[in-house]
């Protein structure tokens, strides 16, 4: 079965609504309907309905394809991002442009490096108590 990214960027509380479709529909077109016409007290989908509401109408077929990935099972969620802070010295692994390599510190030239959180366990285990999960600006 091939699978496919997600067309549009979701917050946490949306990819949460999003990834909890599967279970609850058998149908994309019922969960459309559900977040576009539908609106209850106990509102499970209340982050994907704000979401359409204010949605460019170039962005619509995006989004309902998302949402059919999501309810068919092919949709790729993204992986949570990481960075690596040491909280006792308040420093981060950053890259340093100059000296080509990351570095710990306060990142002035560099930015601070993301990568999920088996990436980074792959580099060092020891890394893992200090994994700080950060918002993906992609």
């Amino acid at each position: 079965m091939k699978k496919y990214k997600l067309k549009l960027h979701y917050t946490a509380d949306e990819l949460k609504e999003l990834k909890g479709l599967r279970k609850d529909y058998k149908s994309p077109m019922n969960a459309i309907y559900h977040i576009i016409e539908t609106q209850t007290n106990d509102d499970i989908l209340k982050n994907l309905r704000k979401k359409y509401r204010i949605l460019d109408i170039h962005k619509e077929f995006d989004f309902m394809a998302d949402i059919n990935n999501a309810v068919m099972g092919t949709a790729i969620f993204p992986e949570n991002k990481y960075a690596v802070h040491d909280s006792t010295t308040n420093q981060y692994l950053y890259y340093n442009i100059k000296q080509k390599g990351l570095r710990w510190g306060q990142p002035h030239s560099g930015k601070v490096v993301t990568k999920t959180k088996d990436e980074w366990l792959a580099i060092s285990p020891a890394y893992e108590p200090m994994l700080e999960r950060v918002e993906d600006d992609e």
